[in-house]
């Protein structure tokens, strides 16, 4: 590499001069992987109100922490003994773990006051899932806009990561983990802009009080809740591998939702994404084709795949012998799984029974 003045703009590309960033980078002493954690929860730290009139006078005063997944059905169901849920995370020291969860925090996000929640959302929070339109759209909506919040709060954390996390490292290994770093800003400021073109679109929508505009569908089934999920993803594949969009090569990448809802006499999973998004349509119709018998633990491992907002039941995740648990564990814990399809096992995971699937 060329050698720089210490006065010249930082290779690095921070535009800060090269004295003042990266010319004692080697020598600095590295964070420890705690103080990592901590000050990038820190920096991510974020809220903002999503509903479509959120603004000055709308909103309350405080943007509350508001479950995504519905609190008051799938995620109070999970609970154990001691009113904890679970999920796959990771400690203080950044090891992997089976995170205990308190229900009242598990699944929530600082993204609505708490007048524009408890309004917004009372058709899926209060009432049974129903099948009507309104209702999955809200999910949708709701998961939409965790995703896009989720996005906006990763972008907050990467100027201190590209600031700090090379520290004590060499210059090789510098130049390596900035460029990783500029590839995940990339990533998330597309992720970003996709995700809010399609939150737009439900805001849009629901100013009009047109609903007719988005696909759902509903995965009823019967049998012990084990795991809860709500969020949203871009289906590359169908379920059985067939290519339906790139992430790297489509200008804009289509996505859907997904969540767990209460119905009268069980559960559903419910998709639900804007009509004009054609490929998700073939996704879902895809889902559709596989036999009945197969599809809850398809679901299950698409879930830990796509979506990290999903939590489990302690008596579940310790049900499973080894090689089950180490599989599913194995799919939550791949930080990406795009650009290759999900590889499927016939594990069963669950006494899930279908009882019938809709789709609208």
């Amino acid at each position: 590499m060329t050698k720089i003045g210490r006065n010249s703009p930082c290779w690095c590309g921070s535009g800060r001069k090269y004295k003042k960033c990266h010319y004692i980078r080697a020598d600095e002493i590295a964070y420890s992987i705690g103080r990592r954690i901590a000050e990038l929860r820190s920096k991510t730290a974020h809220k903002e109100c999503l509903h479509p009139d959120a603004g000055i006078g709308q909103c309350s005063k405080k943007i509350i922490d508001a479950h995504s997944i519905q609190k008051s059905g799938p995620l109070k169901h999970i609970v154990d003994e001691s009113n904890h849920v679970y999920a796959f995370g990771t400690n203080a020291n950044g090891n992997a773990e089976i995170s205990k969860i308190g229900w009242q925090q598990a699944s929530t996000f600082k993204g609505f006051c708490g007048i524009h929640d408890k309004e917004m959302f009372s058709p899926i929070e209060d009432e049974n899932y129903s099948g009507e339109r309104f209702q999955s759209f809200l999910a949708g909506y709701r998961a939409y806009a965790l995703e896009y919040f989720k996005k906006v709060s990763a972008v907050k954390g990467l100027p201190f990561m590209k600031e700090n996390l090379d520290k004590g490292m060499s210059h090789e290994e510098q130049i390596a983990l900035q460029r990783r770093l500029e590839i995940m800003n990339q990533g998330y400021m597309k992720g970003i802009d996709e995700m809010k073109a399609t939150l737009d679109i439900y805001i849009n929508h629901y100013n009009q009080k047109n609903f007719d505009a988005f696909n759902e569908a509903s995965f009823y089934f019967t049998g012990d809740l084990s795991v809860v999920s709500s969020g949203a993803f871009f289906p590359e594949f169908t379920m059985a591998g067939e290519r339906l969009q790139s992430l790297a090569i489509d200008t804009f990448a289509e996505n859907i939702s997904i969540n767990t809802l209460k119905t009268a006499h069980g559960y559903a999973i419910v998709f639900s994404w804007p009509r004009t998004f054609t490929k998700c349509t073939r996704f879902a119709q895809s889902l559709t084709e596989i036999d009945h018998e197969l599809l809850p633990s398809r679901l299950i491992e698409l879930i830990f795949s796509y979506i990290e907002n999903s939590y489990f039941s302690k008596s579940w995740i310790y049900s499973l012998n080894d090689e089950k648990r180490l599989q599913i564990e194995k799919m939550a814990r791949n930080p990406i799984q795009y650009s290759k399809p999900v590889i499927f096992t016939n594990f069963q995971y669950t006494n899930w029974k279908i009882d019938r699937v809709v789709l609208n």
